[in-house]
C-alpha cells in the first residue's frame, strides 16, 4: 500500500513537471492570462531583460506580461515540448541554428503581415542583413519573415594585453604585407591584426607558449583551443566548407577539410600551444585568460561583461586571413523573437516584440556589452560603451567579412555528428585519436544524416568512409 502511495506521488509529481504549463495555459481564462514571453541567458542578461520588460509596462501599463526565464534546462527542448503540447509562451527568445527546423513545424507565427502594422511598423532594412536572413525563408509568396532578430554576435580573437608585453609582441599597423615581424626598434615582435595570417596566428601562439619557471611544464599557453562551431573562421579560412554555397550538400571533405582539421588538431598535439582539459584544469576560459595562462581564445561579444568585471587587460584581434592579402571569414550568430502560432494575445504579443526591435531597446542592449544589438542605427551606442576595448571591431566585423553558419532544417543532427568526429580527432589518447580523413569518415558515414543530405562529392564521401572502415576493422 505504502509502494502504492509513493508511485503515485512520484508519478504526479513527474507529470506536474511535464504538463504543468499546459494544465495552466488551459485553465486561465482569456482576460486573466498575461502575456508570456520565455528567454534563457546569464544574470546580466536577466538584468537586462527585467530592464526592457520595465521599459514595456511603461508603454502599455495595462499589458501584464509573465517573463519565463529558463535556466537550468535545455532551452531549446524545454520550448520545444511546450510547443508539442501547445502551451508555449506566446513570445519567444530563439537562436539562429535551430529555427529552420522550427519553422517547418508551423508553430511560429509568419510576422511578414504584422510588419506593416500602423504605428508599429519594422522596416527590415534598419537590420544587418545576416540577422534578417536567419529568421526568414524565401517561399512560393515572396520572403517571409519568422522571427525579428534583436542581438547577436560574431566571432573574434580575444588577447591578453599583459601576456602579450611579456613576450615581447606589439600591436601596430604594418607597412607591406606582413602581418608578424621583427620589432626593428627593439627585441620583440610587432603584429598587424590587419594582415595576419593563419601562418602567422601559428607562429604567434608558439612565441606566446611559454615555461616560465623551467619545470618542464606549460606555465601559458598561447591560445585556447575552441570547440568546431568556433573553429569555423579558420576552417573558412583555409578554404574548407561544412555544407555548400546553397547549404543543401555536405561538403565536410577534401584537401581543405583535411588541412583545416589537422591544424586544429595540431595546436594542441604538435605545436603543444593550445592546452588539454588535463593541463587547463577546472579554471575553463575565462579563468585561464584572466589568469594570464591563456594568451588569447575565440569567442564573440558575449565574453565581455565577465571579462569588464575581472578588469583584465585586454582587447580585440581580428581573424587571421588564409593567406596573404587573402579573404578572412568569421561566424555570426542572431537570437530572434517568434510569436507562437496559437497564442491568443497575438496583438499584445507584437506590442512586445515590436518594443524589442526598437531603438529605445537597442540602446539598452548596447549598454550591458553581452551582444551587438540588431539594429544597425544602435550600432555607435554599442562601440562607445566600452572605451577600454575595441567593441567597434565587432561592429566593422559584421558589416564585412562575417558569414552565417552552415545551418539546416536538420542542425542539431549535424551537430551531434561533427561534435562526435571531432572528439574523436581531438581524443586526448593517442591510440583512439583519429586523423583528418578518418574523421572525416566517421562524419561522412552517419547513416541518419547520409539520408537527408547528398555530398558534393560522392565518390570522394565513399573513400573517407573506407578510410573510417579501416580504422574501425583494426587496419592500417
Amino acid at each position: 500500500m505504502l509502494r502504492s502511495l509513493l508511485c503515485f506521488c512520484l508519478a504526479g509529481a513527474i507529470g506536474y513537471w511535464l504538463f504543468s504549463d499546459t494544465v495552466r495555459h488551459h485553465l486561465a481564462t482569456d482576460e486573466a492570462a498575461a502575456l508570456r514571453v520565455s528567454f534563457w541567458g546569464s544574470y546580466e542578461e536577466y538584468q537586462m531583460w527585467k530592464e526592457l520588460l520595465a521599459a514595456f509596462h511603461e508603454k502599455f501599463p495595462a499589458i501584464r506580461v509573465k517573463a519565463e526565464y529558463l535556466v537550468g534546462v535545455r532551452y531549446e527542448g524545454k520550448i520545444q515540448q511546450l510547443l508539442v503540447a501547445d502551451a508555449a509562451p506566446d513570445v519567444i527568445l530563439f537562436q539562429d541554428e535551430p529555427m529552420p527546423g522550427f519553422i517547418n513545424s508551423g508553430k511560429f507565427e509568419d510576422l511578414t503581415p504584422y510588419l506593416a502594422t500602423p504605428g508599429e511598423e519594422i522596416d527590415l532594412e534598419d537590420f544587418w542583413k545576416t540577422s534578417v536572413q536567419s529568421f526568414g525563408r524565401e517561399e512560393k509568396n515572396g520572403w517571409r519573415q519568422y522571427g525579428v532578430p534583436i542581438w547577436g554576435g560574431c566571432n573574434l580573437v580575444f588577447y591578453n594585453k599583459d601576456c602579450f608585453r611579456r613576450a615581447g609582441v606589439r600591436v601596430a599597423e604594418l607597412p607591406g604585407p606582413k602581418g608578424l615581424v621583427r620589432d626593428p626598434k627593439g627585441s620583440g615582435w610587432l603584429l598587424d591584426d590587419d594582415k595576419w595570417t593563419i601562418d602567422e596566428f601559428v607562429q604567434l601562439a608558439r612565441l606566446l607558449t611559454v615555461d616560465e619557471d623551467g619545470d618542464g611544464r606549460t606555465d601559458r599557453f598561447g591560445f585556447l583551443l575552441p570547440g568546431f562551431i568556433y573553429w569555423l573562421p579558420w576552417h573558412w579560412g583555409v578554404g574548407a566548407r561544412v555544407l555548400d554555397e546553397d547549404f543543401e550538400r555536405i561538403a565536410f571533405l577534401g584537401p581543405e577539410c583535411e588541412r583545416s582539421l589537422q591544424l586544429w588538431q595540431d595546436l594542441r598535439y604538435k605545436h603543444g600551444v593550445s592546452p588539454t582539459p588535463a593541463e587547463l584544469g577546472t579554471m575553463g576560459q575565462n579563468v585561464g585568460f584572466f589568469t594570464g595562462r591563456v594568451a588569447m581564445f575565440c569567442s564573440g561579444p558575449w565574453a565581455m561583461p565577465f571579462l569588464n568585471s575581472t578588469r583584465v587587460d585586454y582587447d580585440l584581434l581580428h581573424i587571421p586571413r588564409g593567406t596573404p592579402g587573402g579573404p578572412r571569414f568569421t561566424r555570426i550568430t542572431w537570437d530572434c523573437v517568434a510569436m507562437f502560432t496559437k497564442s491568443k494575445k497575438k496583438k499584445e504579443a507584437w506590442h512586445l516584440i515590436h518594443h524589442l526591435a526598437s531603438l529605445e531597446s537597442q540602446k539598452i542592449v548596447a549598454r550591458y556589452q553581452r551582444s551587438i544589438p540588431a539594429r544597425k542605427d544602435a550600432a555607435t551606442f554599442f562601440e562607445t560603451q566600452n572605451p577600454r576595448v575595441h567593441a567597434a571591431e565587432f561592429i566593422e566585423v559584421a558589416a564585412s567579412y562575417a558569414r552565417m553558419q552552415p545551418i539546416t532544417d536538420h542542425w542539431d543532427l549535424m551537430n551531434r555528428t561533427w561534435v562526435r568526429a571531432t572528439d574523436d580527432l581531438q581524443n586526448p589518447d593517442p591510440r583512439y585519436r583519429l586523423t583528418p580523413a578518418e574523421a572525416i569518415g566517421e562524419f561522412l558515414s552517419d547513416r541518419e544524416l547520409m539520408k537527408l543530405y547528398k555530398t558534393t562529392s560522392e565518390e570522394a564521401a565513399e573513400r573517407y568512409r573506407a578510410i573510417y572502415r579501416r580504422r574501425q576493422e583494426g587496419g592500417e
